[in-house]
């Protein structure tokens, strides 16, 4: 019962986000990853419950247990909220569930004692990834663990950068580079050609109180096939020289 009520919360409050939202065209997402992001931990909260069931009920291995949180998380963010929820019985089934809506939490320590977290997918496919590129939602946490205030400058080798754009309800370009106060920017760019190069998107940080610079960091993906793999050791501190 109480899992239920929690459950009801949840879409409550989804469709409170929903209703400035409505003027969205056909065919584009009503909700942004930030707007999601709102629900994020009530979501989580939600996950584990449903998790504990699950596992309970023998629909789920316990060494299954983060990798099905992940693609719930995917497809949560992947399809605007309105993703389906894996708990049927059906064994492996795991195994039939795409990168393209898998999240994946990276973090890399900096130099100055700050932790550097990434939260994106681990799979960008141009042509059938559900988002029109690949999530990239920051945050830093100071020597304490609490999280800090900062902007971000966002550069890459390759492709654009797009945010979310209130009036039309979609993902619009902003061009070759973007900065952001926390708020998701999405990398995007096309299928990649036989012999492409890996891209890598490098994060420039600013205190944002005193405006002083903070040792910046960088993602690098990885060209796979069709598309744009992050690996687990994909976000790295950037070296001194490059500060």
């Amino acid at each position: 019962m109480r899992l239920m009520k929690r459950f009801e919360a949840m879409l409550l409050a989804a469709c409170i986000l929903l209703c400035p939202c409505m003027a969205a065209g056909e065919g584009d997402p009503l909700l942004s990853v930030d707007d999601l992001m709102q629900l994020e931990e009530s979501y989580k909260a939600f996950l584990s419950e449903l998790e504990a069931l699950v596992v309970e009920r023998g629909l789920l291995s316990e060494n299954e247990r983060q990798a099905w949180r992940d693609a719930q998380l995917g497809d949560f963010f992947q399809n605007g909220g309105y993703g389906s929820i894996l708990a049927n019985y059906t064994p492996g089934v795991l195994s039939y569930v795409r990168a393209e809506e898998t999240t994946i939490t990276l973090r890399a320590p900096l130099s100055g004692g700050q932790t550097l977290e990434v939260l994106t997918m681990r799979r960008y496919t141009p042509r059938d990834s559900s988002l029109s590129g690949l999530m990239l939602t920051l945050t830093l946490y100071g020597a304490d663990g609490s999280p800090q205030d900062v902007k971000y400058a966002f550069s890459a080798t390759s492709g654009v950068f797009l945010k979310w754009d209130q009036r039309t309800g979609a993902y619009v370009s902003v061009g070759a580079t973007a900065s952001s106060e926390g708020e998701t920017v999405v990398w995007s760019d096309q299928t990649p050609s036989e012999g492409a190069k890996n891209p890598v998107i490098t994060f420039a940080l600013t205190d944002a109180l005193t405006e002083e610079a903070i040792p910046g960091a960088m993602l690098a993906l990885t060209v796979d096939g069709d598309g744009y793999q992050v690996t687990d050791g994909a976000l790295s501190a950037l070296p001194a020289a490059d500060q």
